[in-house]
């Protein structure tokens, strides 16, 4: 028998679930979309089984599936690894069967969910290399339902050694914790989100998030939801940013599903990662194979190159700077008092009186404090905040202002939501764009539907 290959014999996986023609599968089940998150939720409570409806919420889901670990972008990636070595060994890395399977029929669902998202098989993949090696990390295995053995989960978020906190949401059901949250399965999901809406991927009348079927299909709409459109790169960025509120997280993924979509991918066996491989090729027309073909694939869906929302150009005490796709409308005007020029030497160690201007003037700040030069002005980060998290946090705000109609925000808005998300995190975003909707008469016409109860 070739090398990796699984035939049907004895209590073998075709006698346990035949493997399904995608476009069977996907046409098996009732999708819509609605703009009432009850009505949204109730369905998603019902899984896919029974012709239940997979919904896409038409809001998108904003707790994060993931959150970043100190060290790590995700564990399905050795620590240290560089991005280019994970990009250039995808081949020989390989998917396994049953997870190349979830991530077909994830975009063949998600097709008729909403085909205005444009999902990619190529993007949930990306996902499942970056969280958990495809089910593998861990030393789990996927078993011939896809179900990861013994279980996959992450750090205990208690808040200690840089990692967030997350009190138990589930009651330890789905972690085994009681005290606090951990990822759960191949795609790592926290169990709060997932109780919230995860999917059941492959009509068994369970949602496990052990099982890449479910996690898998519930990433998809997870990306989904909203008004979303992978096919825009913006879109893109800020989708795969809520997943997991990273940029190295992003542009690690994208990098995979661009290589995938490009044909860098192998199909493996179930087991543990270094299990023998087949080349992908070698599966079209061999009855012995129990994963799709190449022609069985839905067809891949190019990956857009994302932008980050800001497009400054700036500079802080440490130097570097970023270029912007368009001018910005701060120019480098000559200060009345305070030279323009980036201090060359680390300044005095005396603290700075005013951390944050409100109407900058120059791209000078004080010593400590890291500034971003965007089109409504210089927003300032807090104290000891970096370049890379003042980007993201302003990347952040302006999404999600964006999506409450404030497209042109103040200077002075902009950084009171950066502050915000930079001390307090997404919900304290949620309350500052509240404030600002009251302020400007809209919270009664947008801030319900869009930023919820």
């Amino acid at each position: 028998m070739a090398k990796g290959k699984r035939r049907a014999t004895g209590s073998g996986w075709r006698q346990v679930a035949p493997l399904i023609p995608l476009a069977l599968f996907a046409s098996a089940f009732t999708v819509s979309a609605t703009d009432d998150p009850a009505i949204a939720t109730a369905s998603l409570e019902n899984g896919l089984s029974g012709g239940s409806p997979v919904v896409v919420p038409k809001q998108p889901v904003r707790e994060p599936a993931n959150v970043p670990v100190p060290g790590v972008v995700g564990h399905g990636v050795d620590p240290g690894e560089q991005p280019t070595q994970v990009v250039s060994g995808l081949s020989r890395n390989g998917i396994p069967n049953a997870a190349l399977k979830a991530y077909s029929r994830a975009q063949q669902v998600l097709a008729q969910a909403d085909p205005s998202c444009h999902l990619p098989w190529t993007l949930v993949a990306a996902i499942g290399r970056v969280e958990s090696n495809h089910g593998r990390f861990g030393g789990n295995a996927l078993n011939a339902q896809g179900v990861a053995i013994p279980g996959i989960f992450g750090p205990r978020l208690d808040g200690s050694s840089g990692m967030a906190r997350i009190s138990d949401t589930d009651a330890g059901s789905f972690d085994g914790d009681g005290a606090f949250d951990r990822a759960v399965g191949p795609m790592q999901f926290i169990p709060g989100t997932w109780r919230a809406m995860g999917v059941d991927g492959d009509g068994d009348g369970v949602r496990n998030p052990q099982d890449i079927d479910d996690a898998a299909m519930s990433t998809g709409v997870y990306l989904c939801s909203g008004k979303t459109d992978l096919a825009d790169a913006s879109d893109l960025n800020a989708a795969v940013l809520r997943y997991n509120h990273s940029q190295q997280y992003v542009d690690l993924v994208t990098s995979i599903a661009k290589a995938y979509a490009g044909g860098s991918w192998i199909a493996v066996g179930n087991g543990t990662a270094g299990d023998d491989v087949d080349e992908a090729g070698d599966q079209i027309g061999d009855s012995t194979i129990d994963a799709p073909s190449d022609k069985d694939l839905p067809q891949a869906i190019d990956i857009p190159t994302p932008t980050a929302t800001p497009t400054p150009t700036q500079t802080d005490g440490r130097g570097g700077t970023r270029e912007t796709t368009r001018p910005t409308a701060e120019p480098t005007a000559t200060p009345s008092s305070r030279p323009t020029a980036t201090p060359t030497s680390k300044p005095s160690p005396s603290k700075p009186t005013t951390a944050r201007p409100t109407v900058p003037t120059t791209t000078t700040t004080t010593p400590g404090v890291t500034s971003l030069t965007t089109a409504v002005g210089v927003i300032v980060g807090t104290v000891g905040s970096t370049l890379q998290e003042l980007q993201k946090a302003t990347t952040y705000c302006q999404t999600e202002m964006a999506k409450v109609t404030i497209t042109k925000p103040t200077q002075e808005q902009l950084q009171k939501c950066v502050t915000a998300y930079q001390t307090g995190g997404a919900k304290a975003v949620d309350q500052v764009i509240r404030g600002l909707l009251s302020a400007l008469g809209l919270l009664g016409i947008l801030g319900g539907g869009i930023l919820g109860s």
